[in-house]
């Protein structure tokens, strides 16, 4: 199954796209955590960021993240160097990229960032974005 396959989602509450999405990955995550430990791998119950073990768990998210990136990255079957070019299958790479945000938002939700928090980091952010641009820094 992939999202082609899907013709309806289902919002929960309507109000907040953001806190939608962090809500269900809370729910999802539940659920996986549970397959995992059953599998012998270790998910803590809250993350110790000082923690080496809790560290190792953390980059497993990371480098999941980057592997669906990866994934997203190889859909893009153009060369420089080739004189035909492919069409691109646009549905797959936005499945990359959705799983890449999935990944990225329980690695937010084990660091203690809900929706409210990502939205002030990213706004942050961009002022300092705008900052250097304006200082040519």
């Amino acid at each position: 199954m992939n999202i082609l396959d899907v013709d309806k989602i289902e919002k929960i509450t309507g109000k907040d796209k953001l806190e939608d999405i962090f809500e269900l990955q809370r729910k999802l995550k539940e659920k996986y955590d549970i397959i995992e430990r059953e599998k012998g791998i270790y998910v803590p119950e809250k993350v110790n960021i000082h923690s080496c073990r809790d560290q190792e768990y953390l980059k497993s998210l990371f480098y999941r993240i980057i592997a669906e990136l990866v994934e997203a990255a190889e859909t893009l079957k153009n060369k420089p160097w080739k004189q035909s070019e492919v069409m691109t299958d646009v549905d797959h790479l936005f499945e990359e990229l959705a799983d890449a945000f999935h990944f990225y938002i329980e690695l937010c939700i084990n660091l203690g960032i809900d929706a409210d928090k990502l939205y002030e980091l990213y706004f942050k952010k961009q002022e300092v974005n705008k900052w250097r641009q304006k200082t040519k820094y």
